[in-house]
């Protein structure tokens, strides 16, 4: 099985190549981790419920029968982030509409891993001509609202007290993104 690898690689500190990937059932495993590290670990997502190897399995092939994307970044053969999108809300209406996810491992912050895997991403929402993309951030997460700021992500509103983890109510900043420049889109 050949995998395809996406073009917009950078490079990683000094002579680590960062290639991004689209999701194969050998990646799962690094996905739980990454994933569960930050469910456990952060307000980085206001989920407490620890992924399963089925779940992530069945969200990967859920995704990939609705053509949605879902990539992991490699480095030295070893999966060190992953994103992937879906749609932002149930029903036809919403059918064009995106909501997105996007985890890099603790250990490989800040190294242009998350910006190499949301090009991608975005670039294949784009192709398979999806109008937008919204993140769902919590507020405290000022990081991460930077980055999607720096990728043309836009602040629609902050909603206030609707997570709660870690025994603290959390508040969620809702950043959208126009994928498509003209202003309708035939759906």
């Amino acid at each position: 099985i050949l995998r395809t690898m996406h073009t917009n690689s950078t490079e990683w500190q000094i002579n680590n190549q960062i290639i991004i990937l689209d999701t194969f059932p050998e990646d799962v495993q690094a996905i739980v981790q990454i994933w569960n590290a930050n469910i456990s670990n952060t307000l980085n997502t206001f989920n407490s419920h620890r992924k399963t190897v089925s779940e992530v399995e069945e969200i990967i092939l859920e995704r990939k029968k609705k053509s949605f994307g879902f990539f992991v970044a490699e480095c030295d053969r070893k999966v060190i982030g992953f994103a992937t999108y879906f749609q932002f809300r149930n029903g036809i209406g919403y059918a064009k509409t995106l909501e997105h996810t996007i985890f890099v491992s603790d250990k490989i912050q800040r190294y242009g891993v998350g910006k190499a895997l949301m090009t991608t991403l975005l670039e294949d929402a784009k192709i398979k001509g999806f109008q937008s993309i919204f993140a769902g951030i919590s507020s405290s997460n000022q990081c991460a609202v930077k980055f999607h700021v720096s990728l043309g992500f836009k602040t629609i509103t902050e909603l206030p007290r609707v997570g709660y983890k870690f025994d603290k109510w959390l508040d969620l900043t809702l950043m959208q993104k126009f994928l498509q420049t003209n202003k309708r889109s035939e759906v």
